[in-house]
C-alpha cells in the first residue's frame, strides 16, 4: 500500500478535531455551571421556606397561650425561642370602629357584658448581623370583661 493511500484512509476514518473536542468541552461547562447554579437557588430557598415555617410554628406555639390562665394585659414583652429565632409581642387594647354619618370612622360604644378585644401583634426575627428576617403575625383575642369587684379568684 502507498503513502497516498493510506493518506486518504487515515482522513476518511473520522475523527474529532481538536476544535470539535474544545467546543464540545466549553458547552458541557456551562451547561453544568448553570445547573450547579439552579441547584444552589434551589437548596437556598429550601433553606428559606423551612425558616420561615420554624418561625410560624414558634408564632402559633407562644399565640396559643396569651390569654389562657392570665388575663391579657396591654403592653409588650420579648423573648428567645432558642438561640436563632428572638420574639417580640405587643398587646393592646382594639377599640371596634363603626361608620357614622358623613362616612368618619368612630369608636363604637362597649355595651355591657361585650368580651373586650386585644390585637396581638408578634414579630418573630431570626438571621445574623448581615442579613436578619422578620416575619409579623397579628391577631385579635377576645377576653370576658371582668365583673365589678372581682378580686381575681374564683368563688369569692
Amino acid at each position: 500500500m502507498s503513502a497516498r493511500t493510506q493518506n486518504v484512509m487515515a482522513r476518511q476514518q473520522g475523527g474529532f478535531t481538536l476544535i470539535e473536542l474544545i467546543a464540545a468541552f466549553v458547552i458541557f461547562a456551562i451547561g453544568f455551571g448553570v445547573l450547579l447554579e439552579v441547584l444552589g437557588d434551589s437548596m437556598r430557598t429550601t433553606r428559606q421556606a423551612q425558616q420561615a415555617t420554624q418561625a410560624a410554628l414558634y408564632a402559633q406555639s407562644l399565640l396559643d397561650v396569651q390569654g389562657i390562665g392570665q388575663p391579657l394585659q396591654e403592653g409588650g414583652s420579648n423573648g428567645d425561642f432558642d438561640d436563632t429565632y428572638h420574639w417580640q409581642l405587643n398587646v393592646v387594647r382594639f377599640q371596634p370602629q363603626v361608620a357614622s354619618a358623613g362616612s368618619a370612622m368612630t369608636p363604637a360604644m362597649p355595651t355591657p357584658g361585650q368580651p373586650e378585644l386585644f390585637q396581638l401583634e408578634l414579630v418573630v426575627s431570626w438571621g445574623n448581623q448581615y442579613l436578619q428576617h422578620h416575619a409579623r403575625f397579628v391577631t385579635l383575642r377576645s377576653m370576658a370583661q371582668k365583673p365589678p369587684g372581682y378580686n381575681g379568684v374564683p368563688g369569692i
